[in-house]
C-alpha cells in the first residue's frame, strides 16, 4: 500500500488531524516526539480487540512510560489491556500515526504502531482500564470497533495485509515433518 492511500482524517476525541506515515522506521521529525504506542495482535487468524472503560473496543494502546523502549511499552499495553502474551519473534513496526494538534500552535506528536502474535493469553491485570478482549475477524473490525473512518479502515487494511507477509497462518510442509523420516 502507497503512502498516499492513507487518508488524512480529523480524529475530534484528540482534537487533532491524524495521518498514517507507512514504514519499518520512525520518521526523523518523530524524534522525542514519540507518544503513545500502538499494536495490531493478531491470535491465528483473529485480530485482537480489548474493551477500554469509556472507550470501547480498539487495538492495544497507551502511552510511553519514560525509560521505556518501544518494544518494552508494547509489550507492557497489550499485556495491561488483553493479557496477551507476545511471540518476540514475530513483531514488526509498520508505521506510525502523526498527530497534529488542531489547536494553533500546530503541535506534532508520533505513534509507532506494530503487528505482532499472541502465543497466548494471561488473566488481565486487575485494577486496569480493559474490561475484557474480543478476538474479531478482520470483516467484522468496522462495526465493532469505538470509532471508523477511512484513515482506520486504510490503516487495518494494511495491517493484515503485512501480517499475512511477514506472519503467514500455518506451516510449510517442511516445518512439519522431520528431515531425518
Amino acid at each position: 500500500m502507497q503512502p498516499e492511500l492513507f487518508p488524512t482524517a480529523l480524529w475530534e476525541t484528540w482534537e487533532c488531524m491524524a495521518t498514517f506515515i507507512a514504514g519499518d522506521e520512525l520518521p526523523e521529525e518523530s524524534a522525542g516526539k514519540l507518544w503513545a504506542v500502538l499494536a495490531f495482535v493478531f491470535y491465528g487468524d483473529k485480530v485482537v480487540l480489548a474493551d477500554i472503560r469509556h472507550r470501547g473496543m480498539c487495538i492495544p494502546s497507551g502511552k510511553i512510560e519514560p525509560g521505556e523502549t518501544l518494544d518494552e511499552a508494547i509489550v507492557r499495553e497489550v499485556w495491561e489491556e488483553t493479557g496477551a502474551v507476545l511471540r518476540d519473534d514475530r513483531r514488526r513496526l509498520l508505521g506510525c500515526y502523526c498527530l497534529e494538534d488542531a489547536g494553533p500552535a500546530k503541535t506534532k506528536r508520533y505513534c509507532p504502531v506494530f503487528v505482532t502474535e499472541a502465543s497466548g493469553f494471561e488473566p488481565i491485570p486487575v485494577g486496569f482500564e480493559s474490561l475484557g478482549i474480543f478476538l474479531a475477524a478482520m470483516e467484522d473490525v468496522a462495526d465493532l470497533y469505538f470509532f471508523w473512518d477511512d484513515l482506520m479502515a486504510a490503516v487495518f487494511a494494511f495491517a493484515a495485509d503485512k501480517r499475512d507477509d511477514w506472519f503467514p497462518v500455518g506451516m510449510s510442509i517442511s516445518e512439519f515433518t522431520s528431515e531425518t523420516w
